[in-house]
């Protein structure tokens, strides 16, 4: 019994390390990405730039959450209009490029950059499909 409690103190002791190093690299960011200063999709909606949105939505993998319309998954559906968070470019942008905390959405910032970002998000914006007064794009 005395073993147990010794490992269970020493099992509580890395976990405590653990937090105080995550809480010590929360904030700091690599050189390596995106600066998030453009809060409004520099690209306009059209064919073109969905088509392209689209090939990335799949290179990138983004289907293997979402789905392959976007219809949910493992990752929420982005077709409704049921979001947690406010829907707008920005928080879009910023979803995929740092990530959601908490969640399984990982950063997406070293594999693709703002351009192509802003591209994966107009295709979201054209597979839309919920009421469109709870949208800010």
């Amino acid at each position: 019994m005395k073993m147990i409690l010794n490992n269970l103190k020493i099992f509580y002791l890395f976990i405590i390390i653990f937090l105080f190093y995550s809480l010590a690299q929360a904030g700091i960011e690599d050189k390596n990405t995106i600066s998030i200063k453009t809060i409004e999709n520099p690209l306009e909606l059209d064919e073109e730039t969905i088509k392209a949105g689209k090939k990335l939505w799949r290179k990138t993998g983004c289907y293997s959450c979402h789905g392959g319309n976007a219809e949910g998954g493992v990752g929420p559906n982005l077709q409704d209009d049921i979001w947690v968070y406010k829907p707008s470019d920005a928080m879009l942008f910023k979803t995929i490029a740092k990530g959601r905390k908490g969640t399984n959405m990982v950063g997406w910032e070293k594999e693709v950059n703002s351009d192509e970002i802003w591209k994966i998000i107009i295709y979201i914006r054209s597979i839309y499909n919920g009421d469109p007064k709870k949208i800010i794009w």
